[in-house]
């Protein structure tokens, strides 16, 4: 019975683990707001670093962005970076698509936001 019980309390934690992103190089694009046809080229470099997953933003020029406040929950993927050029924080939520990536928002305090999309390495 206790050895049952055993089986039965891992199995469960197995089912506790968070999900994991595959490491690699995801590609994308980035297409702010008010440019809807405009779909520039944009990178992740996901990773983990013990247990904490860790992504970077690599822009079209090769350019790195850390971000931070980083999370997998359930089918949306959550991060916040400071936007280069002006220095603005943004605050991200992609959700899972049906490609094997994610797709959503990243938006500004005043509600300015960019469309993005990750594609997986694999």
């Amino acid at each position: 019975m206790r050895k049952l019980l055993g089986l039965a309390l891992c199995a469960l934690a197995a089912c506790a683990t968070p999900p994991q992103l595959e490491e690699g190089r995801w590609t994308g694009t980035l297409t702010p707001m008010n440019h809807p046809d405009m779909a520039n080229p944009i990178a992740y470099d996901v990773r983990y670093v013990g247990n904490d997953l860790a992504v970077d933003l690599i822009g079209p020029d090769g350019a790195t962005v850390p971000t931070r406040d980083i999370r997998l929950e359930a089918d949306t993927l959550y991060f916040a970076f400071n936007e280069s050029e002006a220095n603005v924080p943004l605050q991200c939520a992609l959700g899972r698509d049906e490609t094997s990536g994610f797709s959503g928002r990243c938006a500004d305090a005043s509600g300015k936001w960019a469309r993005f999309t990750m594609r997986s390495p694999g």
